[in-house]
């Protein structure tokens, strides 16, 4: 099970390979999350991909192989509680606010505006948000075997009536030919129902065995719908159309109940396209210095939302007396609230500035400094932008030591603002 699902997700990210290369686009962006797109439960047909803006989102269906679209219902929300759900927590897709009847297409965009989300849109940066995207698949597969058995047991709030049983059929003629008819079922899902596996009706005419009254054998009975299939009731050659039920993700909306589910993501993506953002290596965080109070340098650490940085959710602006010592200490703290060392920051003899960052190995072990960046200014001259448009940018030194610099200020104010940025890593033994 295990093997089929890698392989599954290898030959989406092939096929999405192909989709951007046609679409000169040689990486994800920065501010998109995708997930696996499930048929069955356990057939992976495609992904589905949330791109966030300043605006709006775009959630994009994007199907593999001979896969098509033909309905597409979605809900994007920052709390599952507001997900449409009947008295059982099973989702109601009839009442999901984006719906579309799709004419049997490989992909598919809803473009919605933020405000049309289930969001609050003063949070929605950096909130986690929930997105449950339901689809209706289908391909053509070779009928008459009866095989195309694909596990979808549907879902609880999606369940169609059973296929009425076919007709006894053909009644023998001189020669005692009979006629074998299967026959389909098919029910919408737009209204919470789910679909059926539908079956192309085929008439296959043959000598057939006739008994003492003169009829043939019974025509094959229709499968039940939302389970095993398509089946080809009468041993029909002719191609026969599979259709499934599909969920986006791996998380179940109802614990015991259908086997509906969703995906979630962090939305660290309400970033300007044109601030720079902090590439962070693999094993690396943000942290953020916030000045500590002492009577000899008050200090006033205001926490704010920064821009071009993810995983962090808070940084602070110092400000504090340049004059007469213009010296502050303070703690450098992850985006979890972790402290992982400290700082000291002001102006020297000569109005130089001055910055030292240093980790508390005690603490955390095996932390080394990758990067720096070090903001000073007038109090009140501050506009929220990205770390690496910070005035004084330091490299780190991969062991664990202390990194400083220092430099010139013409004309120190008397009040001054500092921002202490770093990026710091846990070193991977071998």
């Amino acid at each position: 099970m295990k093997l089929n699902r890698l392989l599954a997700v290898i030959a989406i990210f092939l096929n999405l390979c192909a989709i951007n290369a046609a679409q000169a686009q040689t990486t994800q962006p920065t501010n998109q999350h995708c997930d696996v797109l499930y048929a069955g439960q356990t057939t992976a047909v495609g992904s589905v991909c949330i791109t966030v803006s300043a605006s709006d989102v775009k959630l994009d269906y994007l199907l593999i192989g001979d896969w098509k679209l033909t309905e597409a219902h979605a809900w994007i929300g920052d709390t599952l509680a507001g997900l449409p759900k009947n008295s059982s927590g099973n989702p109601q897709i009839g009442l999901f606010p984006h719906q579309a009847d799709i004419n049997s297409a490989a992909q598919y965009s809803f473009t919605i505006p933020v405000s049309q989300l289930a969001v609050n849109a003063d949070t929605f940066c950096n909130a986690e948000v929930f997105v449950a995207a339901h689809a209706v698949v289908t391909r053509t597969v070779a009928g008459g075997s009866g095989d195309e058995a694909s596990g979808d047991d549907g879902d609880d709030d999606e369940k169609s009536a059973k296929s009425a049983k076919s007709d006894k059929n053909g009644k023998s003629g001189k020669a005692g030919k009979s006629s074998s008819v299967s026959t389909s079922s098919n029910a919408s899902a737009g209204s919470g129902k789910g679909m059926t596996h539908t079956v192309v009706a085929s008439t296959s005419t043959g000598k057939g065995k006739s008994n003492l009254t003169g009829k043939s054998e019974q025509s094959g009975k229709s499968g039940k719908s939302g389970k095993s299939g398509d089946q080809s009731g009468g041993g029909s050659g002719q191609p026969a159309t599979q259709t499934e039920s599909a969920w986006a993700g791996a998380m179940e909306i109802a614990s015991g109940g259908s086997w509906a589910r969703y995906f979630s993501f962090t939305n660290d993506f309400c970033v300007d396209p044109e601030v720079p953002v902090v590439v962070l290596p693999p094993a690396c965080f943000n942290v953020f210095g916030m000045g500590v109070e002492y009577p000899e340098n008050p200090v006033t650490a205001t926490a704010f939302t920064p821009v071009g940085v993810t995983g962090t959710a808070s940084a602070w602006l110092n400000t504090y007396s340049a004059l007469p010592a213009g010296i502050i200490g303070g703690s450098l703290i992850s985006g979890t609230g972790l402290i992982v060392g400290g700082f000291i920051v002001g102006l020297g003899a000569n109005s130089d500035v001055f910055a030292e960052l240093y980790l508390d190995n005690s603490a955390i072990p095996s932390l080394t400094f990758e990067s720096a960046n070090v903001y000073f200014n007038t109090a009140g001259a501050y506009q929220n932008k990205s770390p690496l448009d910070y005035d004084v940018p330091l490299t780190g030194n991969a062991i664990g030591d202390p990194i400083f610099g220092g430099w010139p200020l013409n004309g120190a104010p008397e009040i001054m603002d500092t921002i202490i940025h770093a990026v710091v890593c846990s070193v991977i033994s071998e």
